[in-house]
């Protein structure tokens, strides 16, 4: 029973709501991205490897400032680098050409196949999750509830997950008895100044959303013998695929698929922390100033990474 974990961070998307590089804008005093609070709440919860799954933006430079703080405290780290056609079958080939962005966040897990050889917790790179949420995850892998036919994941209320900004797009949760029976992916979900929470997408999907609903922020908590039933979910996809432009393999379409399938259990813990992310540029003044109040708490250091 391992009690060790690899981090996969998604930072290979390209944010077309927040007009730059959103994954390594600086939000601490000393240049540090959001992403590495994430990366230091791991660090404390078990993890010992972190692969970063990257788009060809990400420079050389960007690289070593995250790899710097993980080498001195010897943790192994790879950059995979999600490019289009990669897992893509030969017969669905004619389909890369027409992309205008990735294939989404299935796919990204996907490239990671060949480095990740235990379990493994999926964050995004542009969302804050706190560090009781990386002890949830560590108290499943403890607990050996972790395998080849059982998940875990994380979520959060779904009031404490949106923005001021505009909408944004959850994994709305149905749970029973602390297992997850169903995940919607929601596109555009909104509150109205009236209070109430709406989806605003032309979805076929009808959910009631209300604040205290549970929603996948995709903290996903995997165990690295899905890669194979990913990729046959991921060639499902693109036989189905109606956008060909735009239209993307979600982490949450494949679990729903496979729990509707009874080929899978995911146990649902409920984090304390409130999220915050960066979809919006005018989000990161309150990133920013929630992750000056959390140092000055003392849950982080300052400099983050302080020797």
């Amino acid at each position: 029973m391992s009690d060790t974990m690899t981090l996969m961070v998604l930072a290979g998307g390209l944010g077309s709501r927040y007009k730059g590089q959103k994954q390594v804008d600086p939000v601490g005093d000393n240049g540090e991205c959001l992403m590495e609070y994430g990366l230091y709440d791991a660090l404390n919860n078990g993890v010992n490897h972190v692969v970063f799954i990257i788009n060809d933006q990400l420079s050389e430079e960007i690289k070593e400032h995250l790899r710097k703080p993980l080498d001195e405290r010897g943790i192994k780290v790879d950059f995979v680098l999600q490019a289009m056609p990669n897992a893509v079958p030969e017969k669905y080939a004619d389909l890369v050409p027409l992309r205008q962005k990735p294939w989404g966040t299935a796919h990204a897990v996907l490239m990671a196949k060949d480095v990740i050889h235990q379990p493994f917790i999926v964050m995004n790179a542009d969302d804050y999750y706190g560090a009781n949420t990386f002890e949830l995850a560590h108290q499943l892998v403890k607990a050996g509830k972790i395998n080849a036919e059982n998940y875990g994941m994380v979520a959060f209320e779904l009031e404490k997950t949106l923005s001021d900004n505009g909408t944004v797009s959850r994994g709305v949760c149905e749970v029973e008895d602390g297992k997850l029976k169903r995940v919607t992916e929601i596109l555009k979900i909104i509150k109205k100044d009236n209070g109430e929470i709406v989806n605003e997408a032309d979805q076929l999907e009808k959910v009631d959303l209300q604040p205290k609903t549970k929603v996948s922020m995709n903290f996903w908590i995997l165990d690295h013998s899905i890669f194979p039933s990913l990729q046959e979910g991921f060639e499902e996809f693109l036989s189905t695929i109606e956008n060909k432009e735009k239209q993307e393999y979600f982490i949450p379409l494949f679990i729903d698929n496979q729990i509707q399938k009874g080929k899978l259990n995911v146990w649902v813990e409920q984090s304390k922390e409130d999220w915050f992310g960066m979809t919006y540029p005018e989000d990161k003044a309150i990133v920013v100033e929630d992750l000056r109040q959390k140092t000055e708490a003392g849950k982080y250091n300052r400099p983050l990474w302080k020797k």
